[in-house]
C-alpha cells in the first residue's frame, strides 16, 4: 500500500520559529521557581504570582503570532549595489488588520554561494530593518541595510518577519516565501585609481578624429567665409590664387582603449576579485574623461562605446566574470591595449600598457 502523501501545515501556522530572549529566560526560570514554591507552601498569594507570569507569556505568544499573521513582505527594485560598501534591499510591508503592528523586524535571506566555502559564501552582514509601528491597514516602504563583501550575483528567494511583541519575552520569526527570487548583481568595490589614471591619459594622448574642428594639425584649406578670423587666412596660399583661403585645423578625440584581464588557475580568488576592482574604477575613471571604453574578459568581449550604459555592462560584466570562460577575440581593430595584471596572472604581448593591480590598495 503505496503511504499517503505528507500534508503540509496552512499558511496561518506554517513555518514559524520561536525563541527565548534573556528576559524571557529570566520569566520561564520565575515562573518554574514561583509554581514550586506555591504547590509547595499553598500560598494563594504565590499562585496568584505564579498565574499572573503564565497569562503574561501566553498573552505574549498571542499577540506577536496576531502581529506576524498579518504582515506580509513583497521586494522591490533594487538600486546599484557595490562590493565593500553599505547598500539597500528595498522592501514593502503590509499590515492586513485593523490594529496597528508594531516592533517588526524585516529580514531578506541569502542563499549561498555553493562554489565559495566558508563564511564569505553570504554576505557578513544580513539585509534587515527595524520598523516601530505599521499602520492598520496600510503598507510601508522600508530599505534592509547590509554591507556586501563580495561581488557577483546574489539571490533573495525568502525573507522573515521577526518581532518580540509586547512584553519581549520570546522572539518569533515567520519566513515567508518570495513569489520569484530576487536577482542582485553586486558591483566591483570603488577604489582610488585616480593617479593610474592621469598617468594612464597622458602617455596614450589623444587620437586624430579625421575631420575638421579644434586642434593643432593642418586638415585642409577652405574658401574665406564672411566671419571667419583673419588669423587663419593662408596669405601665401591666397597671394598665388587670387583668393582669400583659411587653414582648417584636424579635430583630435580621446582614444578608444580596451581593458583586458586574463586570470589563469593560478589565481588567487582575492587576488582576482582585487584585480576586477581596479579593472572596474579604471574603467569608471575613462568613461569619465570622455573615451570610449571597450572590455576583453573570459566570456565576455565589449567593444569601445560611451555613456551611462557603457559603465553598467562593464561593471556587471566584470562582476559576473567566471575566469573557465573561453576569452574571445578583440573587440575593437583600433584601440589602445591596456591589460590589468595581477600575481600569476597571464598578460598580453600586445598591450600598450600593463597596470600592476596588486599595487593598488584595497577598498577600506
Amino acid at each position: 500500500m503505496t503511504p499517503s502523501p505528507t500534508k503540509r501545515p496552512t499558511a496561518r501556522w506554517q513555518r514559524r520559529r520561536l525563541k527565548p530572549t534573556r528576559a524571557g529566560q529570566a520569566v520561564i526560570a520565575i515562573a518554574f521557581a514561583v509554581g514550586f514554591a506555591a504547590f509547595n507552601t499553598g500560598n494563594n498569594l504565590l499562585f496568584l504570582g505564579w498565574g499572573m507570569l503564565l497569562s503574561s507569556i501566553v498573552i505574549s505568544g498571542i499577540l506577536s503570532e496576531a502581529t506576524l499573521r498579518a504582515v506580509s513582505l513583497s521586494p522591490r527594485a533594487s538600486g546599484e549595489l557595490r562590493s565593500k560598501t553599505r547598500g539597500i534591499v528595498p522592501f514593502t510591508v503590509a499590515n492586513h488588520r485593523r490594529t496597528p503592528a508594531f516592533a517588526v523586524e524585516v529580514e531578506a535571506l541569502f542563499e549561498k554561494d555553493p562554489s565559495v566555502q566558508g563564511a564569505a559564501s553570504a554576505p557578513a552582514s544580513p539585509a534587515r530593518s527595524f520598523e516601530l509601528r505599521i499602520e492598520p491597514g496600510g503598507k510601508k516602504d522600508v530599505d534592509l541595510a547590509f554591507t556586501p563583501q563580495r561581488r557577483g550575483k546574489l539571490t533573495i528567494s525568502e525573507a522573515r518577519a521577526l518581532t518580540a511583541f509586547p512584553f519581549g519575552f520570546f522572539q518569533k520569526e515567520k519566513r515567508v516565501e518570495l513569489d520569484a527570487p530576487l536577482d542582485l548583481v553586486v558591483l566591483p568595490a570603488r577604489l582610488d585609481v585616480l593617479g593610474i589614471t592621469q598617468d594612464l591619459l597622458s602617455r596614450i594622448g589623444e587620437a586624430p578624429a579625421r575631420r575638421a574642428g579644434p586642434g593643432d594639425e593642418l586638415f585642409s584649406l577652405r574658401p574665406f567665409r564672411t566671419g571667419d578670423d583673419p588669423r587663419r587666412v593662408a596669405w601665401r596660399r591666397s597671394a598665388r590664387t587670387n583668393r582669400l583661403v583659411v587653414k582648417e585645423t584636424e579635430a583630435a578625440r580621446s582614444r578608444d582603449i580596451v581593458l583586458e584581464l586574463h586570470p589563469n588557475a593560478s589565481v588567487t580568488r582575492a587576488d582576482l576579485d582585487h584585480a576586477i576592482d581596479v579593472c572596474g574604477s579604471l574603467a569608471e575613471d575613462l568613461l569619465s574623461a570622455g573615451h570610449a571604453v571597450g572590455l576583453r574578459i573570459p566570456g565576455v568581449a565589449l567593444v569601445p562605446a560611451h555613456g551611462p550604459r557603457q559603465r553598467s555592462a562593464v561593471l556587471t560584466a566584470l562582476a559576473l566574470l567566471e575566469p573557465t570562460a573561453i576569452v574571445p577575440p578583440s573587440p575593437a581593430r583600433r584601440a589602445s591595449v591596456i591589460a590589468v595584471s595581477m600575481r600569476g596572472g597571464s598578460t598580453p604581448a600586445h598591450a600598450e600598457a600593463v597596470i600592476d593591480a596588486s599595487r593598488v590598495p584595497e577598498a577600506a
